[in-house]
């Protein structure tokens, strides 16, 4: 169960994408206007200094220093005090997983490759220096280089530098340290040059010797913690001499022109490539990373680099900073990235609550307002010890779909998808044949470490000693690919949970399913060593928790694996509807029972009602507007059939034919036209160069994802630029007029049904139990598609004027002119500053499901929120296109909502989002509740007076 009380528990948040072109000083000027509309809390993205040009700051590189390109330390604290001024919270994303280690500015990262093992850092970083290979010296790989390694070397890519008191190794824009053994190769011909000053050479040879004696250490055999600290005092002396003779430092610089080599002459490399053979890491071509990386990554990406968080050390050097915001109040609440990959979750948040900072003013001890981003599979539950508030809300999105979502037209769909495309593929099975391609492609490494890990402890067992390593691969991989979740959650020294076991023995009864052929006995061993069941009990201690380490390990490895296919390559090709292709989504179900959704929020109520809930976030494939349009489609079925078939016919002479294929094919153009519906511009009749350029951009993203025509890895351009074409020719009025006059009134129709259901989601997220998060620009229509697009800068001053009028307009006529997208604002801010008011209600309020009645009572939820003398009736519209749009007064003819008896009859209600009082009987008519606007929100506080 997630924790119930925080010190500081945010009403909303708004989510704000920092970078350095919207900084500190940009998200300042904007606090104004989110306190205005109601926000409780600004929600940042990270803000620790990054990778200098990172767009998004998942890749720290400084976790004591606020991002310098954000404005640094004084912006932030001049934020946080504008913040603190308007009482508005400050929750902020935390990367514990990973760090950036793209170029120089990772100063720890440096000193272990400088520095190998003897780094003080060597622990701070998830690598494996056994390697795959024990006779080799350990080393880290480093992917980086265009081309082989040999070929970079002798085209000159690689030289050697001498910069700032220090050696390096410059490849292009990235630069890597170098260890002692390359400062005693450089120095020896420097010392035995007859030019070099007579007063320079003792002190050259001097520290040439000093250099020498740390060669061992440098070639990472031999232990020696000194080490690192007496290179660093060697390097300091060497800039001192070489500061104080220009002619030593002009021997220097010609002996380095003679190691980096003459291109032409292969033999010239010679030496450079000796010196290169004897650092602590391996350049490498870029895609070697996939086979041979010998670090954990985020995902598959090489330049994020795990991090050892169980390590104390780490916590402690990774946290100093932002426990001293937090003791200060400058940060009011963290929201985890990627809880996933960390070693022990449980650990980890346990850790964390250690920061929160003492009560202020006599308040009671409570916890530090904590939440994690977790995809939860159907059915599954985060761990009950876990000491946080709940999730960042992908789940809701997923209760919203599953809600406006036609479930009949699941079978009219699914066979209007396989009828354009040929595709025919079961979706599990999808999942599946992209997990062991991922698995392949991406994380052979991965797979390969993690079957060494394992053969070696099984071995060990005599029972186990015939195993073979290639049949245990095989075993792994299958288990892994059957996985039904991101993982599990096994800690070292306890019992496997129930959920867990459970998971797990679905994982082994569905791989041995689908390999009926393969032995189950090594597939059953790999299940027992998952759930617990071996070794048995009487192992001896140290041999269980190696056993159980290893468990962890592959816990790592699974989420993003999971990642990988499913969210990044299969919701790219399961283009049935790809509204319900959302992050924490599931493609394979098609509508959401009233009943499912009302239990899935009163669960919430119970289990975390403090956790966030969202429409649309930063990692969204669309924005919540976009799928508002999208939801209708399987409303209209027979219809959307036919307008693929006419524009199938209008758009096949754009195709081209690349290898006997059309680009692009059926289920990459069926993808196509549903992102031009659900991002098609308001009003727009023929889209301008902007747009286009987005589709262009969203396509090769699509793609390439896919994995199917093209990848990231090996892009097909050829197929790209057919692609483009084919976008550019088909939204030309010159070459695509009829298409063009067939797509826009049919897009402005789902735009209008679209404009309900996104109204009629807006007041779920500001009502339902959790805290409603607003992904910034989102208070108004956005019709973004997969980032970058949904990253695009903001109009927060168009906002801002539209929110200053909003309210001195009539219901009807903010309907009337719905394209401006005050009626959206309208309802965002008359709820927020409801919540405001009223924090309790949403807080701890009870949520009781409310029935309808009458012919019309499926196209509507309506729900109770009671907490104290406060009353809330909910009701919202849903699946209506066929209803009318929008769907208000006599369209709803005689249904009606029935209330408990301790409502009806009341007296006068007041609807929060119109303004009017009405007045409640034991039968509402919805004909009277939406008389003038599509959702109705009824507060009534018993005993007081109506108004708020």
């Amino acid at each position: 169960m997630a924790l119930r009380d925080a010190q500081h528990i945010p009403r909303s948040t708004y989510r704000m994408q920092l970078n350095p072109q919207f900084t500190f000083a940009d998200l300042q000027r904007r606090v104004g206007y989110l306190a205005k509309l109601g926000i409780s809390d600004c929600y940042a993205s990270p803000i620790l200094q990054s990778i200098p040009g990172s767009t998004h700051g998942y890749d720290v590189a400084d976790y004591r220093r606020i991002n310098p390109e954000l404005g640094g330390e004084p912006a932030f604290l001049a934020c946080a005090a504008e913040l603190a001024a308007h009482r508005m919270g400050l929750l902020v994303d935390f990367v514990p997983n990973h760090m950036g280690i793209s170029g120089p500015f990772n100063a720890w990262w440096n000193n272990v490759l400088e520095n190998g093992r003897h780094s003080a850092y060597a622990r701070f970083f998830d690598v494996n220096w056994r390697g795959t290979n024990s006779t080799e010296r350990p080393r880290i790989l480093v992917p980086v280089l265009e081309d082989q390694y040999g070929i970079v070397l002798e085209k000159g890519g690689l030289k050697i530098e001498y910069e700032g008191g220090g050696l390096r190794i410059a490849s292009g824009p990235l630069y890597f340290p170098l260890n002692a053994a390359a400062y005693s190769a450089v120095l020896a011909p420097v010392v035995e040059d007859a030019g070099l000053p007579a007063e320079d050479r003792p002190k050259l040879q001097e520290l040439l010797q000093g250099f020498r004696q740390l060669e061992p250490a440098a070639y990472a055999w031999t232990a020696n913690p000194e080490a690192p600290g007496q290179l660093k005092e060697l390097k300091q002396r060497l800039a001192a001499v070489l500061a104080g003779s220009e002619a030593a430092r002009k021997r220097l610089e010609a002996q380095l022109a003679q190691f980096n080599g003459r291109p032409g002459d292969p033999r010239s490399f010679d030496a450079l490539d000796q010196i290169l053979s004897v650092q602590c890491y391996r350049l490498a071509r870029w895609k070697t990373g996939i086979y041979a990386v010998n670090y954990r990554r985020f995902f598959a990406i090489d330049t994020l680099i795990g991090l050892r968080m169980e390590n104390p050390e780490v916590f402690a050097e990774s946290h100093a900073l932002v426990a001293l915001l937090l003791k200060e109040r400058k940060i009011t609440g963290l929201r985890i990235d990627h809880i996933d990959g960390l070693w022990d979750p449980q650990q980890y948040l346990d850790q964390l609550q250690k920061l929160r900072p003492p009560p202020a003013d006599g308040a009671p001890d409570a916890p530090l307002y904590v939440v994690v981003e977790k995809i939860l599979e159907r059915g599954e539950n985060l761990p009950a010890t876990w000491a946080m508030h709940g999730t960042t809300g992908y789940e809701f999105i997923t209760q919203c779909a599953g809600l406006f979502t036609r479930a009949e037209a699941k079978k009219d769909l699914t066979r209007i998808y396989r009828d354009f495309t040929g595709e025919s593929a079961d979706y599990a099975d999808l999942v599946y044949e992209k997990k062991r391609l991922v698995l392949s492609e991406m994380f052979v490494n991965t797979l390969t470490q993690l079957t060494a890990g394992l053969f070696v402890l099984l071995t060990e067992d005599r029972h186990w000693r015939d195993l073979t390593r290639p049949e245990l691969a095989i075993a792994v991989r299958e288990l892994v690919a059957a996985f039904p979740v991101y993982r599990t959650y096994r800690r070292l020294g306890q019992p496997v949970s129930e959920q867990d076991r459970r998971l797990v023995d679905q994982a082994f009864a569905e791989a041995a399913r689908r390999n009926p052929r393969f032995d189950v006995q090594t597939l059953a061993i790999v299940r027992d060593v998952l759930n617990g069941a071996y070794p048995e009990a009487g192992c001896a201690p140290e041999r269980r928790e190696q056993i159980e380490r290893w468990v962890l390990s592959f816990q790592q490895y699974s989420g993003a694996i999971m990642a990988k296919s499913v969210e990044d390559t299969v919701f790219y090709l399961y283009n049935r509807l790809i509204a319900l292709n959302e992050v924490g989504g599931d493609p394979a179900e098609f509508g959401l029972s009233l009943e499912d959704f009302h239990a899935s929020n009163r669960e919430r109520a119970v289990q975390a009602p403090h956790g966030l809930i969202a429409t649309s976030t930063h990692d969204n494939k669309m924005s919540e507007d976009v799928r508002a349009r999208l939801y209708p489609l399987a409303e209209v079925a027979d219809e959307w059939r036919s307008w693929l078939l006419e524009w199938r016919g209008l758009n096949q002479t754009h195709k081209t034919t690349i290898d006997g294929h059309p680009a692009p094919d059926a289920n990459e153009e069926y993808r196509l036209y549903q992102a031009l519906l659900g991002a098609w511009p308001l009003d727009a009749e023929v889209p301008d160069e902007d747009f286009r350029r987005r589709i262009r951009e969203y396509f090769r993203k699509a793609v390439n994802e896919a994995k199917l025509n093209t990848t990231w890895v090996e892009p097909n351009e050829a197929w790209l630029e057919a692609g483009d074409r084919f976008i550019d020719r088909m939204l030309s009025p010159d070459t695509g007029g009829a298409f063009l006059a067939s797509l826009a009134p049919k897009a402005a129709r789902l735009a209008h049904y679209g404009m309900v259901n996104s109204l009629a989601q807006t007041t779920l997220k500001l009502t339902c139990p959790g805290v409603p998060d607003f992904y910034q620009g989102n208070e108004v229509w956005d019709f973004s598609l997969v980032d970058p697009d949904n990253r695009r800068p903001v109009d927060f001053d168009a906002r801002e004027q539209l929110l200053d009028r909003v309210n001195v307009r009539e219901p009807r006529e903010l309907l009337q002119n719905w394209k401006d997208g005050a009626v959206k604002l309208r309802v965002v801010h008359r709820l927020l500053q409801f919540r405001s008011q009223r924090p309790g209600l949403f807080a701890f309020g009870d949520y009781t499901p409310l029935e309808l009645q009458g012919p019309h009572a499926a196209h509507a939820a309506a729900f109770l929120r009671r907490e104290g003398d406060d009353r809330l009736i909910v009701t919202v519209p849903r699946q209506t296109a066929r209803l009318g749009c929008p769907p208000v007064g006599l369209l709803w003819a005689d249904t009606v909502l029935s209330l408990p008896e301790e409502l009806a009859p009341a007296g006068e209600w007041r609807e929060l989002i119109t303004g009017r009082a009405l007045a409640v009987a034991a039968k509402l008519p919805l004909a009277d509740l939406l008389a003038e606007f599509p959702v109705g929100v009824l507060y009534l506080r018993r005993g007081g007076n109506v108004g708020v």
